[in-house]
């Protein structure tokens, strides 16, 4: 998922050629405050090319509670997007606002909900909001916000973000969402960007904010199966008999749990589809 800022008309030209899953129009903290009536008007214009777009298109809108948010919705109803990137969500009720609004509008009956984790009570709260509506699809870590209201100083391993970002994975598969990741503020340092990828992967994150286009040759190779991967993977799945338990593989017993994690590798073997619109 890129963040490109919505008051940019080149960036999000060129973002149209660009191997991201989804772009994410910037109407928060990307853009300066005197040009989001201008990153509005040109996400309208921008969206409403969606059909002929490869990627999903979302919307970062402000939080529910800033005076801007008033301003989004109006302007949101002229777009034409797959997604809502719900800025600062706090609890709830937060998601139930947006989802109320957007079931008023019939073009947004397939919209989705992605709720940014950036605040200690989001943290505390991340199951409710993952599970508040159907239309939530994947919770969304936003370490720079969380960090600051946190008083956390970051170093190179990020382990002071540890807890945060296990939290919001167990929250999000508890729910049956996916999570995705806050962005690496590298962009000139390719291998900070793979460690931080691989790290997320680890943890359980199905995917990672990008920030620029540097960075998502790099992401698309870390959330993808390696070869040796797919290879392991049908081995075991055409090893597997539906009369058999567990068995031994190649000295190592497979069993279900063993059985899932190789379907799932072999479920990465493909880049998602575009939503249905």
């Amino acid at each position: 998922m890129l963040f490109v800022p919505g008051d940019d008309s080149e960036k999000l030209a060129k973002a149209k050629q660009l191997p991201s899953d989804a772009l994410a129009i910037d109407w928060e903290d990307g853009v300066a405050l005197p040009n989001r009536h201008k990153a509005r008007v040109q996400a309208i214009e921008f969206t409403q090319q969606r059909d002929t777009l490869p990627q999903a298109i979302l919307i970062r809108m402000n939080p529910v509670f800033s005076p801007e948010f008033s301003q989004d919705y109006s302007a949101i109803q002229q777009c034409e997007v797959d997604g809502i990137i719900l800025s600062k969500c706090r609890f709830a009720g937060d998601v139930h606002t947006v989802a109320d609004l957007l079931d008023k509008m019939v073009a947004f009956r397939e919209c989705r909900i992605y709720p940014l984790i950036e605040s200690p009570a989001a943290l505390l709260n991340a199951f409710s909001i993952a599970t508040a509506s159907d239309r939530v699809t994947a919770l969304v870590f936003g370490a720079e916000d969380f960090s600051a209201e946190m008083g956390i100083v970051r170093s190179q391993t990020e382990i002071e973000l540890l807890y945060a970002r296990c939290s919001i994975v167990t929250s999000a598969r508890a729910a049956g969402r996916d999570a995705l990741d806050s962005p690496c503020l590298h962009i000139r340092n390719p291998e900070r960007v793979r460690e931080a990828g691989r790290h997320a992967r680890n943890l359980g994150f199905t995917g990672k904010l990008a920030i620029h286009p540097s960075q998502l040759e790099i992401l698309n190779e870390v959330f993808s199966s390696s070869d040796e991967e797919l290879e392991g993977a049908r081995r075991i799945i055409a090893a597997a008999s539906p009369e058999t338990g567990a068995f031994s593989l190649e000295g190592m017993m497979v069993d279900e749990p063993i059985l899932k994690r190789a379907r799932q590798v072999l479920s990465r073997s493909s880049r998602p589809q575009k939503p249905a619109h």
